[in-house]
């Protein structure tokens, strides 16, 4: 090989190895030209959020870590009262961290840039949206609106996610037993660790916990040596069935790292509490709840297996959750003793029905029929037979303009309704955690 072909080949190797390392470690020089040239364009002034406009949005994003954009209308109440507050975070962030690309507040206004709000799927005003490495979080700030709060979230979310292990006894201790991502590095100065972290930190709200091992931890428990990482289902139930699987990608790349870890920890079966119901509701789906009770972890793993096995296809229209009826039992009022349970509702948003018995998930298409009868109304036909019988009609369904039955329907289903007890009819409870216009204002009001 000549001079110049091994000068080229180094070159090429060069290259290929940071483009393999998606850039995790930019040169100094680079990002301070970057950050110098983005301070110019942006134009901020001090104690104020950036001013996004479509020219420099990409440039924001993908120069920060963590960037957190108020959607805002100047029309809204609430978003002008928060704007102060949102400017002072700001400036307290920008005097604690620079302009080194750690993180960043910006605000957009809506009624400027329509596009933009079409994009990011503004619905409410103000709407505090969160960009880990230019990608858009799954969540959103519901926090407190003061200063103290925003530092505060801020913070936390800046913390690694990752949580060190020694051994299999050390997880086995941990609260989440669930969708765990575990890696095993020679050091945590390693490239791949660094790939590791970052993927942690762009997927820290997607319902995955993180753990790392090094050194001759990770060889004790790893015994190829190499660096490697594995998804963990549910560990608790690990000695029942092999629940666990490996990365075969590359472990020095982020995109591909990111895409299978994001995949893995694809929230198909949800447990609701008090802090994510807002955040269930607002995808405008209804509702497939199991109710269960506090120690009982067998019906939720045989629901989810139904669902991975019949009703993935439903992942779009409907949100699967589980209920602690324990503790939500004054919220839901099922009619229902600890003894009664498990059971299976669908929430649509204006009733509740009833899965006739938890274990009928066991037949074949049974649940994926009951939750069709939603779609085409026959849920809703046989919910209101009694009624259209005797001609009321129901104001909060007609203004929803819920399908109504012919009398051929009614008279077919009413044997139907006649086996259904007064029990099973519920209101939903899903539109109480819709977001509150004391705390917003709805897109379609201004």
């Amino acid at each position: 090989m000549t001079n110049s072909n091994k000068s080229q080949s180094r070159s090429n190797d060069k290259d290929n190895d940071e483009d393999t390392a998606d850039n995790v470690h930019d040169t100094g020089k680079h990002m301070m030209l970057l950050k110098n040239s983005l301070s110019q364009m942006f134009g901020f002034t001090a104690g104020e959020a950036i001013a996004l406009n479509p020219k420099i949005l990409s440039g924001v994003l993908h120069s920060n870590d963590l960037v957190l954009i108020l959607f805002y209308s100047e029309q809204c109440r609430y978003s002008m009262q928060f704007m102060p507050v949102f400017d002072a975070a700001a400036d307290q962030l920008r005097a604690e961290f620079g302009d080194n690309g750690k993180v960043s507040l910006a605000k957009l206004d809506c009624a400027a840039y329509p596009n933009l709000e079409d994009r990011f799927n503004i619905g409410k005003y103000p709407t505090i949206r969160i960009f880990r490495f230019g990608r858009v979080g799954k969540i959103e700030y519901r926090g407190e609106r003061t200063l103290d709060a925003l530092i505060q979230f801020i913070h936390k979310e800046l913390r690694d996610p990752i949580e060190e292990f020694c051994s299999m006894s050390d997880l086995q201790q941990q609260k989440n037993q669930k969708n765990l991502v575990l890696g095993y590095f020679e050091s945590s100065n390693h490239l791949e660790y660094e790939v590791f972290r970052k993927t942690s930190l762009a997927l820290r709200d997607y319902h995955c916990h993180f753990y790392a091992s090094f050194g001759d931890s990770a060889k004790s428990l790893n015994p190829s040596g190499r660096n490697k990482i594995v998804f963990q289902k549910n560990l608790a139930l690990a000695e029942e069935e092999d629940l666990s699987s490996d990365y075969n990608g590359s472990m020095s790349g982020f995109s591909e790292m990111y895409k299978w870890i994001h995949d893995k920890c694809k929230p198909i079966f949800r447990e609701l509490t008090f802090d994510n119901a807002e955040e269930i509701s607002e995808e405008g789906r209804p509702w497939v709840i199991l109710f269960h009770q506090q120690s009982d972890v067998k019906s939720g793993h045989e629901l989810e297996k139904v669902i991975q096995m019949e009703l993935m296809d439903e992942l779009d229209k409907v949100n699967f959750v589980s209920v602690d009826a324990t503790t939500f039992d004054f919220l839901f009022d099922i009619d229902r003793t600890e003894e009664e349970l498990p059971v299976i509702f669908i929430d649509s948003v204006v009733h509740m029905y009833e899965f006739p018995k938890f274990e009928d998930i066991y037949i074949p298409g049974k649940l994926k029929q009951f939750i069709r009868d939603l779609y085409t109304g026959q849920l809703h036909i046989s919910h209101h037979v009694e009624e259209f019988l005797a001609g009321e009609g129901d104001e909060e369904d007609d203004n929803r303009n819920q399908i109504k039955p012919t009398k051929i329907e009614v008279s077919t289903l009413a044997m139907q309704e006649e086996a259904t007890t007064a029990k099973t009819r519920h209101k939903s409870k899903l539109k109480d955690y819709l977001p509150s216009r004391n705390r917003y204002t709805m897109r379609d009001e201004l």
